[in-house]
């Protein structure tokens, strides 16, 4: 299951990733927008 959230989560930041400074500032960003994903 979380295989699949990750492949998500990667294409997510493929069209996120020239919005942000850093891969870091992404991956912060994008778990901001998804709290739940450590359920």
């Amino acid at each position: 299951k979380i295989e699949n959230w990750w492949a998500v989560l990667k294409t997510w930041m493929k069209q996120r990733i020239i919005e942000f400074d850093t891969v870091r500032e992404c991956v912060d960003a994008a778990f901001k927008k998804c709290p739940n994903v450590c359920a």
